[in-house]
């Protein structure tokens, strides 16, 4: 139950960890960002005999929230979207925002952040101690006996402590959900009637499947907690449990939906389409009335790319006192710089009209894998099969899924952050005559993929630039 709200101030002295406001220009766009403490108590949950009970009732704790939101309620979409912010890297990575920010700001999207875990509240204290020191997740049990070592609590190796319960996230979540129901609730209650939409980037995507599977039906609701649901990138491997105290299950236990009322729209890189357990977890585009379903993997495009891991934290100072460098893993001299964002707000903008005007989003094959779970490619050197967008419809490239380590400390990150091999000029000639005739195929293209809901149309501008910039590399200037 959230028991009270507490706006954080944000000051010249003081602002909140991952801060957007300057970096995406909320200034000029007539967006606001504010941070919000939710102080209340959250039940524990265990198993008892295959059935979900409470073993730890009414816990303190107190939680944060990112609140973006226009300053005009009048340009208000409607759409309110909560993203589990993600944990994996020990701070508040708000990935699905970087994704989509461009979009849900066009849009006039109310986007609201809330911290899923524990292990990032050193990083937070690390950057402002009297701003987070009030953050609380303590553990209910003073000395709790779990009957394995700590580097094994929780989803994640190493990422869940004795001393706090990971636990606790479940209803914040969904005592979240019912507040923003609420007529005139204390967080966006002047912005009018609106449609909620839950967001989870890869380990985020794992916390969505337990919410849905454990918590999203069990009780009968007047309206559901959330309309829709936007998974991107998710691990199925990185499902977490009830509580932390059961370890690592997510391999032991089975990681498929059991059922979705409500859309769920889930979009995959090549990192990810059939690794960390999707191949098992994942299911197939159906439109049944308790399975409401569809997923899409973006060819080309992995799970961490250029736009989203370095240029959106360029001069980003907070993340660097955290102890965090967000950067390239790779020998190979060029980053993946696939333009991803533009498949994901399109995706994004799929589930709006199939929520709220029920219009079913189009079905897309999945990139094909082999008996090893390696995508198949074509004569282009790129990823065959997927949400096809122009960048490997007209290539003047090999979009590499996975790079190679430039250290031994960086091989996983090597997993997620592929490379681009840009065709030579003879290649690029050879398909396409010349600049411009690789210029006008592209062209083509991409407004084949707006007439057909894979880019929207105001995206074009950005793709457009990114093959401008692409065919200088390749033919020259």
């Amino acid at each position: 139950m959230i028991e009270r709200i507490e706006k954080i101030a944000t000051t010249e002295e003081s602002h909140p960890f991952a801060a957007a406001a300057v970096k995406c220009g909320f200034a000029e766009k007539g967006y606001l960002e504010e941070e919000y403490f939710i102080h209340g108590s959250s039940n524990v949950y265990g198993w008892k005999e295959g059935r979900k009970t409470v073993i730890f009732p009414e816990c303190p704790y107190t939680n944060r929230l990112l609140v973006r939101r226009p300053e005009n309620p009048q340009g208000f979409s409607g759409n309110v979207v909560v993203e589990i912010l993600n944990s994996t890297s020990f701070i508040d990575f708000d990935r699905c925002w970087a994704l989509n920010y461009r979009y849900l700001m066009r849009n006039g999207d109310i986007y609201i952040g809330i911290t899923s875990k524990p292990n990032v509240i050193p990083a937070m204290l690390k950057v402002d101690e009297a701003r987070y020191r009030p953050l609380n997740w303590a553990n209910p049990v003073k000395d709790p006996v779990y009957g394995m070592e700590d580097k094994d609590l929780g989803n994640m190796e190493g990422a869940s402590s004795p001393e706090t319960e990971d636990g606790l996230f479940w209803d914040m979540l969904t005592d979240l959900a019912l507040l923003l129901r609420k007529k005139g609730n204390e967080l966006i209650g002047n912005y009018g009637p609106y449609y909620q939409y839950l967001a989870g980037w890869s380990q985020s995507g794992g916390y969505m499947i337990r919410f849905i599977n454990e918590f999203a039906y069990e009780k009968e609701l007047e309206v559901p907690y959330f309309d829709g649901y936007y998974s991107a990138g998710s691990a199925g491997s990185c499902m977490p449990d009830l509580n932390q105290g059961c370890g690592r299950t997510a391999m032991k236990s089975s990681r498929k939906l059991k059922k979705v009322l409500q859309p769920f729209l889930e979009m995959h890189t090549e990192s990810e389409n059939a690794l960390w357990g999707n191949a098992e977890s994942r299911g197939v585009t159906t439109f049944e009335k308790e399975m409401q379903y569809c997923v899409y993997d973006v060819p080309g495009a992995t799970h961490d790319g250029k736009s989203t891991m370095i240029d959106y934290y360029l001069g980003d100072v907070d993340v660097f006192l955290a102890g965090i460098v967000p950067n390239y893993p790779g020998k190979e001299t060029h980053p993946n710089d696939f333009p991803y964002e533009v498949a994901f707000q399109a995706a994004l903008s799929l589930l709006y009209g199939w929520v709220r005007d029920g219009r079913r989003p189009f079905t897309a094959e999945p990139v094909r894998v082999d008996e090893h779970l390696v995508n198949l490619v074509d004569g282009s050197g790129n990823a065959v099969g997927g949400f096809r967008l122009p960048f490997v419809e007209v290539p003047l490239c090999i979009y590499h899924p996975v790079c190679t380590p430039m250290k031994p400390d960086f091989a996983f990150a090597s997993t997620l952050f592929g490379y681009v091999e840009n065709y030579s000029r003879e290649r690029a000639e050879g398909l396409y005559g010349s600049r411009e005739g690789y210029l006008e195929r592209f062209r083509k293209s991409l407004r084949d993929c707006v007439s057909r809901g894979l880019v929207l149309e105001a995206d074009q501008e950005l793709c457009m630039a990114y093959a401008l910039r692409k065919a200088a590399e390749v033919f020259g200037e």
